[in-house]
């Protein structure tokens, strides 16, 4: 089994993107997927998330930003 950390964010702009990173053991996805968290959580960005999907397709963990229509 692998798993894919996906990293989305949406600019000021308001143009998304999305980052993913694919790791062969979940102790260095999670540990990537908390990283991510660590930024997003000070980030300026209106929308930043982090995900950890599965092989057969499960998304098994994911944590939103979402400041939008907020003020940062």
């Amino acid at each position: 089994m692998f798993y894919t950390v996906l990293e989305i964010q949406q600019s000021v702009g308001g143009n998304p993107a999305c980052i993913p990173l694919i790791y062969d053991n979940y102790d260095a996805a999670l540990a990537q997927f908390f990283t991510i968290c660590a930024a997003a959580a000070q980030s300026a960005l209106p929308y930043h998330s982090a995900h950890i999907l599965r092989s057969d397709g499960i998304i098994i963990k994911g944590e939103i930003f979402d400041r939008r229509g907020q003020e940062v």
